[in-house]
This record gives structure tokens, C-alpha cells and sequence, in this order.
């Protein structure tokens, strides 16, 4: 009995060391991108839309990477829809409890209009395609819609460098630091995500294992709030500081590239495909707080009970899945 129980504790530990490395490689690859970025002269609007939107994506395309490489695919569109539903539902529910928040000019319509059409496209493509699998064809395609998303934000910004946008992030925020310095930290960020990611997919995977688990059900729960972790410490921030045009515009971000290049990386490495009994399950939760999420964003005043409304169903959606496809 002491042999498996000790496996398990090992197991246990590594998920946990593995979340911390995610958490603190994900906080420096955020820092030190913008403050390079800065360096360079990169206008703050490009920043707070890319550069801060992928880094906190890092997690998520690591641990996806690591799981296909150890055999883990399971992890990987658990991962995807669950960041994604934990971004909208836990994070932004948590976040409404801190501050009300208004969504008034903080996000374009065109960022609102493609996530929903991104989502709606990938949930509708996993669940009526023969295959159900993601593939090198859907992910190219992903790899290329996140390729020009990235080539419109970026010449956008660029046409209106001279304009200071609330949602930019202020000059006194950027910590005084050198090239040298910011290159170093991201390179020790990028180990520290592939440590974290490598060691939480190791114990994931063995639990789930162990516990007769599916491996999808686990990553759409656990290792989805591991990932999640830097936009929630991000998000927190960002809330005590007002900056909530920032804050709902880094949860699009993070959503968008969760799917577009998370999902396209792995389609190419892959095929993936969805090791649940009821993956529609999933698929609904994503649509639902999604199509919530981009209908508040029309310019509604959100507080708590709105708060309670996106906690309640997030909630609801890892009650269901655990349920029915554990």
C-alpha cells in the first residue's frame, strides 16, 4: 500500500510544481514581453492585444505540446475549452466580485464578432466532422487565421500609434530594465513553462490513469485552472488598477489564441480527437458562456450578481461533464 500511495504523492506534487512554474513563467514571459516591447518602441495598444494575450496563452500551448509529446492527448481539447470557459466563467466571475465593471467601448465589435465565429467554427467542426479529430488541415487553418488576426491588430495599432488608448497600458507600469535583462528573464520564462508544463502533464496524465479518469475531463478541469492561473493573477491586477478595457480585451485575446493558435499547433502535431463519451457537453458550456460573454460586451454594466451568473454556470458546465463523462 505504501508503494502506490507514495506514487500518488509524487503524482500529486508534481501537478502542483508544475502549476507554480506555469504561473511565475507565464507572470515574467508577460512582463519582460511588454517591457521589451516597450524597449523597441512597440505602440502599447499592439502590447495589451498580442504580446500580453499570447504570453498568457503560453501555458496553454506548452502543456499541449507536452501532452502530445508524452502521449497525453487527451489533455490537450479539455485544456483548450476549459481555459476558455474558466477565462469567461471563473475569471471574469471572480473578477465582477472585486469591481463592477463596464463594458461600454472597452472591446470592437470585430473582436467580439470573431471570437464568437471562432468558437462557434471550432465546437462546430469537432462535433459534426466525420472525424470528430483535429487535424493538419483544420490546424493550418487556425494557424492562418491567427497569423492575420495578429497582421490586422497590429497595422491597426500602427495607423493609430499617435492616439492613447485607455486600454493601453500606462508608461509608469513599465519597470526601468535592459535588453540584456528582459531577454534573459523571457528565456528562464520559456524554461520555466516547458518545466511546468512537462511536469504537470506527467502527473495529470498518471492520475487520470489511475483513477480511470478520461484524460479530456481532466484537463477541462484541472490542469484548464492550472493554465488559467496567469490571466486570473493578471486579471486581479488589472481590476484593483480599473484597467478593464484591458482586462475583458486580454480575455478575448486569450480566448481567440487558446483556440486559433493552441488548436492549430496541436492539429498540425496531431490528429487530436476527444477521448469523452460526451464531448457536445463541453462544446455547449464554450458556446454558452461565450455567446454571454460577447452579448455583455454590447455595453452592459456588469457587478456581482452578474458575477454569480458566470461562477453558477461554470459551475454547472464541470458538474455536468464530470458526470456524465468521468
Amino acid at each position: 500500500m505504501e508503494s502506490p500511495t507514495l506514487f500518488i504523492g509524487v503524482l500529486i506534487l508534481s501537478m502542483v510544481v508544475g502549476f507554480y512554474c506555469l504561473t511565475k513563467g507565464g507572470d515574467l514571459l508577460s512582463d519582460h514581453c511588454s517591457n521589451f516591447a516597450k524597449i523597441l518602441g512597440v505602440p502599447s495598444v499592439v502590447v495589451g492585444l498580442t504580446v500580453v494575450s499570447i504570453a498568457t496563452s503560453a501555458p496553454e500551448l506548452f502543456t499541449s505540446i507536452a501532452a502530445i509529446t508524452s502521449g497525453a492527448k487527451g489533455l490537450i481539447l479539455g485544456n483548450i475549452i476549459g481555459s476558455n470557459i474558466a477565462n469567461i466563467g471563473l475569471i471574469l466571475g471572480i473578477s465582477l466580485f472585486i469591481s463592477p465593471i463596464n463594458t461600454k467601448n472597452a472591446v470592437s465589435n470585430t473582436q467580439r464578432s470573431l471570437l464568437l465565429i471562432l468558437s462557434f467554427s471550432f465546437t462546430g467542426y469537432l462535433f459534426f466532422h466525420p472525424s470528430h479529430s483535429l487535424s493538419t488541415l483544420p490546424g493550418t487553418c487556425l494557424l492562418i487565421f491567427i497569423a492575420s488576426y495578429l497582421l490586422f491588430l497590429t497595422k491597426s495599432a500602427l495607423q493609430n500609434r499617435g492616439v492613447r488608448k485607455k486600454d493601453s497600458l500606462d508608461e509608469e507600469d513599465i519597470k526601468p530594465t535592459s535588453i540584456l535583462l528582459s531577454c534573459t528573464m523571457i528565456l528562464i520564462a520559456t524554461a520555466a513553462l516547458w518545466a511546468g508544463s512537462d511536469t504537470l502533464v506527467f502527473g495529470a496524465k498518471n492520475l487520470a490513469t489511475l483513477a480511470g479518469v478520461p484524460e479530456e475531463l481532466v484537463g477541462f478541469t484541472l490542469v484548464a485552472i492550472g493554465t488559467s492561473l496567469p490571466e486570473l493573477a493578471a486579471s486581479i491586477s488589472l481590476v484593483k488598477k480599473g484597467e478593464f478595457s484591458m482586462l475583458l480585451g486580454n480575455i478575448v485575446g486569450s480566448n481567440i489564441f487558446n483556440i486559433a493558435l493552441v488548436g492549430g499547433v496541436a492539429g498540425i502535431l496531431g490528429p487530436i480527437t476527444a477521448t469523452t463519451t460526451y464531448p457536445w457537453i463541453d462544446y455547449l458550456s464554450l458556446l454558452l458562456l461565450t455567446g454571454i460573454f460577447a452579448f455583455w460586451l454590447r455595453g452592459k454594466q456588469l457587478n456581482k450578481i452578474h458575477g454569480t451568473m458566470l461562477l453558477t454556470v461554470y459551475l454547472a458546465a464541470s458538474l455536468f461533464t464530470w458526470t456524465f463523462n468521468s
